[in-house]
């Protein structure tokens, strides 16, 4: 008969002597208290800049020598260095056994896995591709910009010394320097903001095309920037897109009952609850063989079911670049128009000027309306340039160019 009490003794016995200490549950701590914040009257939100330097800086100017990047560069680059994209290609899973007579079902497994992985990859890279020539056409038009807002503002420069050669001359009247100041400080501000984003496109765009980091030189997008005068044939591109689209030929081909595993896999990408759930019981194992094909079915018609909704998502996003980019060439044409109408005000102006003819301020206003109108333009023509880019990646062809 075993003596149990002596049986516990002998036991906390050796524990102690082996330095053992028994568990002690953790004390349960009290809820933090919630902080009391103390009671303000309204005040004055206003900024600090005594720390800023005021004192008058040269204009901000850009770089002259540049690493040049073509438009096709990008896209090539990107799509080459999309994350994971490669990996994909090469996943253990792709490889076809040795003897692929003999193991029929496992080389059947490796080719579905090569499919199904390589336009997973596919649209990795299409998507990166199009994200670089987002940031590439964002940086064409802030390059653009700050060579206008110099031009604006040398203009301006040319106005502020006539106007303060006014004021000496005793016709401050006719000199409103402070506006000129203001407008002037307004454009530097615009610069360097501008400075700022290209620097950060020229970081982003270095990471997306695995480009080197430490590079002194900055990028220059080089493209010719034109707008394609002709609408886009919609039933055409929605047949292309449905062709080379690299997410809609993946779950065609897992809708085909390639591997019901991948499947599974796929659709957890796509929402966690279209995948299915497997179950814990033991006993369902014993069954598995006899469940096996209807599974395969099963993950079939889920794999269909996403199919139809991504077909329908992409036949949207294809219709709406189209009809976007119709609307921002009709706006590239009226901004067009408007540029022309200013350029020839100021050509007039000039005439005007050479004969003799005081028309001094209506031609530097002239010469100011020029500058903002060719901003407008080539903000409308980046515009129709990324919604392009977007048309090109519904379709799936950004990965096949």
């Amino acid at each position: 008969m075993i003596n149990f009490p002596a049986t516990r003794v002998l036991c906390y016995a050796l524990l102690a002597l082996a330095g053992c200490h028994t568990h002690v549950a953790p004390q349960m701590r009290p809820a933090p208290a919630v902080p009391q914040l103390p009671v303000t009257p309204r005040t004055a939100i206003e900024p600090d800049v005594s720390a800023v330097p005021t004192d008058p800086a040269p204009p901000l100017t850009r770089p002259a020598e540049y690493r040049r990047l073509t438009a096709a560069e990008c896209r090539r680059y990107a799509a080459a260095a999309a994350p994971f994209a490669d990996d994909l290609d090469r996943h253990p899973e792709n490889e076809s056994p040795a003897h692929a007579k003999l193991m029929k079902k496992a080389a059947k497994t490796a080719e579905a896995s090569r499919v199904v992985r390589g336009y997973a990859a596919d649209e990795l890279r299409n998507r990166a591709a199009g994200d670089a020539l987002g940031e590439f056409f964002k940086l064409a038009e802030a390059e653009g910009q700050f060579d206008l807002l110099t031009e604006a503002g040398a203009e301006l420069r040319a106005q502020l010394a006539d106007a303060e050669k006014a004021e000496r001359a005793g016709l401050k009247d006719r000199a409103d320097t402070p506006a000129i100041r203001r407008k002037l400080l307004d454009i530097e501000a615009q610069q360097a903001k501008l400075e700022g984003g290209i620097g950060a496109l020229n970081a982003g765009l270095r990471a997306r095309l695995n480009l080197a980091a430490n590079d002194p030189l900055s990028l220059w997008p080089a493209d010719s920037l034109r707008v394609n005068p002709d609408d886009v044939d919609v039933a055409q591109a929605l047949a292309t897109g449905s062709h080379y689209r690299p997410d809609l030929n993946a779950l065609r081909a897992l809708a085909n009952g390639v591997a019901d595993e991948l499947t599974d896999a796929v659709l957890t990408g796509i929402n966690p609850l279209l995948a299915k759930l497997k179950s814990d019981n033991p006993l369902a194992l014993l069954f598995l063989p006899f469940t096996k094909e209807p599974a395969r079915q099963q993950a079939s018609q889920r794999a269909a079911g996403a199919l139809a909704a991504r077909e329908r998502q992409a036949e949207a996003e294809i219709r709406a670049a189209a009809a976007t980019l119709r609307g921002y060439r009709a706006a590239v044409a009226a901004r067009t128009l408007d540029v022309r109408a200013v350029e020839a005000k100021v050509a007039e102006l000039e005439k005007r000027k050479a004969a003799g003819v005081n028309v001094t301020a209506d031609l530097a206003a002239a010469k100011l309306d020029l500058v903002k109108a060719k901003g407008d333009l080539l903000t409308s023509v980046i515009e129709w340039h990324t919604t392009e880019v977007k048309l090109r990646q519904a379709m799936g062809l950004l990965v096949r160019e």
